[in-house]
This record gives structure tokens, sequence and C-alpha cells, in this order.
């Protein structure tokens, strides 16, 4: 499914302070082919985020997420030329601020909310909810909705909830994060040999993540049959490995950094389930992403959430897997122990997470809604 080309497709270009690994990729590629000239641009490789251990590490490259990238953004658009576009992501949550009060009317500004600010904040710890910066921020946050081009929310709870935070949102739109489906679309699940059950968690496990529920079923034990890997970073990561350190060595869970690219697709492909995990109260702020890559891979997914959220609504409609509340690690011992007994069941909801990704969340798919985005924006300009 391609967009027809044509020569008058203006210059698009994907800004981050954070490269936004395999979905953004995707999605330049598509936009490419279907003849929109895209580039993507960031102040931080991947690689660069992962290997940053020390404290000293992490303070550089929160100096260059908040410092070095909001000026090289400025700057690009004091000097860019008339008729580009720019989609610029919440990663660094004032950038499209920034790009909107350099970038003359002539150059629309999309703004991408991966995250609602200054609420991920709150949620975090970070801010008062009636402190001055959360304030401050506020009024950042709804200049940017006011005057970008477009808003482009990840799920239609991020949306409603930005609405009851803000008000109404003028040229809202709802595009979900997508994944790049090329790696698994001659892959569409089979049966498996050998029995047991394994769970996958990979990716960033930040503030947002729910630790608690994850944290307490290990130090009980998981049920017999069931293999747990975890690979990623962040702040969420640390703190479980510290939670479970020391308890019975002979716990099927073992952790690992992030994975390059080869070994994450095989890691996807060679697990049943994938967990994903959202404290309360981050439902209205954020959409994992590796919720999608799960779907194209052919992961049923593992969703520990409230119940009000995007991430459990598409588990629920799409019947690709299971939706455990938070705190309830009971119920997600006995979860478990009942899929490492019911294969059939697991084996249901792989290919209907399969199904759904490549059919609603391909990239390819997801571009068309881009490219009627863009459109609209082009012609508006």
């Amino acid at each position: 499914m391609r967009c027809a080309p044509t020569d008058l497709k203006p210059e698009i270009e994907f800004w981050s302070s954070t490269e936004v690994a395999a979905f953004q990729h995707a999605l330049a590629r598509e936009l490419n082919a279907a003849g929109w000239p895209t580039v993507e641009r960031c102040e931080l490789p991947l690689t660069a985020y992962w290997s940053a251990r020390s404290r000293l590490a992490r303070l550089l490259l929160r100096l260059r997420a908040y410092g070095v990238y909001p000026l090289r953004l400025a700057l690009r658009f004091l000097r860019a030329p008339a008729g580009l576009t720019a989609v610029v992501t919440t990663n660094t949550f004032y950038a499209p601020w920034v790009a909107l009060l350099c970038a003359p009317r002539r150059r629309p500004v999309v703004h991408w909310v991966f995250d609602l600010y200054p609420n991920v904040l709150i949620e975090a710890g970070k801010l008062r909810v009636n402190g001055l910066a959360a304030r401050l921020l506020r009024r950042v946050v709804r200049t940017t909705f006011d005057r970008a081009a477009a808003n482009v929310f990840l799920g239609e709870h991020l949306r409603r909830h930005a609405e009851k935070r803000f008000g109404p949102i003028p040229r809202a739109h709802v595009i979900p994060i997508g994944a790049d489906g090329r790696p698994f679309r001659q892959s569409a699940p089979q049966p498996r040999g050998g029995g047991g059950l394994r769970v996958l968690y990979c990716g960033n496990f930040g503030r947002m993540h729910e630790v608690d529920t994850l944290a307490e079923a290990i130090r009980h034990g998981l049920p017999e049959g069931v293999a747990l890997e975890i690979h990623g970073n962040g702040t969420g990561f640390r703190e479980l490995q510290e939670r479970v350190a020391g308890d019975t060595p002979a716990q099927p869970v073992r952790f690992g950094p992030n994975l390059a690219d080869a070994e994450w697709v095989g890691a996807l492909k060679a697990a049943d389930i994938a967990l994903v995990t959202m404290r309360p109260g981050a439902e209205g702020v954020v959409m994992p992403s590796k919720t999608y890559s799960a779907l194209v891979a052919g992961q049923a997914v593992l969703a520990v959430c409230p119940e009000n959220s995007d991430l459990a609504d598409l588990v629920l409609r799409h019947d690709c897997g299971w939706v455990v509340a938070p705190g309830d690690a009971p119920g997600l011992t006995a979860l478990l122990r009942r899929l490492v007994a019911a294969p059939d069941e697991v084996l249901k909801c792989r290919r209907n997470a399969w199904t759904a990704g490549h059919r609603y969340y391909d990239q390819r798919v997801l571009a068309l809604e881009w490219c009627k985005l863009l459109d609209t924006v082009s012609s508006r300009q």
C-alpha cells in the first residue's frame, strides 16, 4: 500500500534528541518510497544512550539532550529553506516549542506527542502538580498545541487525557507509533515443540513502567516452565535488578543489555509472550512502543497496566493477549501457570497479534496516515 509518488512533495525532517529506532527508520523509508523526501535528525544514537552507565556519562547525555540538541534545532529552523516541514517529537520535551519559536510561518512544525508533559514529570515525582515549573511547562505545551501545524498522539486515551488537562486541542490526530514489520512478514507464528513458556521484556524500562508487580512475582517464584528474559535499560530496569538480586539462584529470570538489531529480531521471534508494563497514572501520558514490535513479531502481549489505557484497549480489541492489573502479583503468577498448560491459547493469541500487527500497525500501512496528514499540512501552507 503506497501513496502516489509525486515530484511536488516538500522535504520532511523528523527530529528527536535520541535516535528512535526501527519504527522511525521504517516510517522514513516508506515516506521516501511514497515521494516524500524524508530525513531523520537526532543528537544521540541509541548505542550512546544504552551504553551510558556511570553518573557522569548520564549527565553528559542530559547536557546533549537538553542543551546541545535544542540549540542545534533552533539554528536549523532559523536557517532552513522555505517549504521545509518538520516533525518534532517530545524527546526533548520542549523541542517542539523551540522549533515553533524559531520557524517562520512558512515552515510548518508537526508536534509528535510521544509523552505528555508536564504530566510525565509529575507522575515521576520530578515536579509538583501546582509548582512554578509545572505551571510554566503547561504554558509551553499549550502554546505548542495551539501553534503546531498538527498535533499527533499515539492513542485515543492519550489524546482525550491531553484535552482533559489542556482543553480542546486544534488539528489533533491519532496515529499509532507502529513498527517495522519487514523482518517478520514471512514468520507467522507456528506451534512450538519442547513445552515451556518463553516470556520477553525488551526495551526501555523507565519511570512510567510498572515494577512492583513483576518484582513481587519473581521474588515469590515464577511457575515451573516459565523462562523470563529482560533486556533493556532505564531506571525501572536497574530497580528491578536490585529488588530481585539474591533471590533463588534457580529463578528462571535472565537480565541482559539492549540487543543489537539482528539479536533483537531473533529474540522476538523466539519468545512466545511479550511482557509490557505501565504504572498507574501513566495511562494518560505514555503508550509503550515495544507493544507494536511484539505484535508484528507474533508475540502475544501480557500487559500489566491500568484497564483504562490505550495498551489494555489494544490487547483486548485484537484478542492478542492478557491484561493484569498493577499490583496483582498473585494474578500474574496464576495466569502464567495456566498459560504453561495452555499452548493452544498462547498460539491463538500469537497469531492474532501477528495478524493485527501487519494489518494495522506495520509502517507500510501507517505511512498512508502520515501521507494524508502531510498532504493536509502542505495544502494548508
